[in-house]
């Protein structure tokens, strides 16, 4: 949230690289806005998750992303956990797989990374025992692949608690 992240555009004005080439190889500078909403694949990411919680607007910068969640996720309501738990769910499975092809050289497709937010937010979610106040909030909880109501037997078995 403070731009604590060591993007390539960091480490090169302090000296440590040679290049802020983005490490998704499209010829762009490796920054915060680009690396998080810009760039096409993180983009894309970006929008899915902003559908799952039933949000449709265009992305802008860093700053302005953090204070608009800050602004539609306060408080305990469930919408608002949802879109706080997908902001940082997004934010550190962008930068895992960011870490993962500068440093392994590996590649996940777009839809894995998706879907291993929503399993983390379903997860959190379920975990946390929120599950009840799905039938006030149907849509979000399809979205999210959040069981409704008591419908939960399977979610135990599903993420290795059972």
């Amino acid at each position: 949230m403070r731009r604590a992240h060591r993007t390539r555009d960091k480490l090169l004005a302090i000296g440590v690289l040679n290049s802020a080439s983005c490490v998704f190889n499209c010829g762009e500078v490796e920054s915060l806005e680009h690396l998080f909403f810009h760039y096409p694949f993180t983009h894309n990411i970006w929008m899915a998750v902003l559908a799952m919680c039933n949000v449709l607007r265009p992305i802008s910068q860093w700053m302005d992303e953090v204070q608009w969640m800050l602004e539609h996720a306060r408080g305990h309501k469930f919408p608002a956990l949802v879109r706080k738990l997908a902001f940082v769910a997004s934010i550190y499975h962008i930068w895992l797989e960011r870490n993962r092809r500068c440093f392994k050289n590996q590649f996940m497709p777009a839809q894995e990374i998706i879907d291993r937010i929503k399993q983390d937010v379903a997860l959190k979610m379920w975990l946390g025992r929120k599950t009840q106040r799905c039938e006030w909030h149907h849509s979000l909880c399809v979205n999210w692949g959040i069981p409704l109501g008591e419908n939960t037997q399977g979610m135990a078995a599903e993420f290795g608690g059972g």
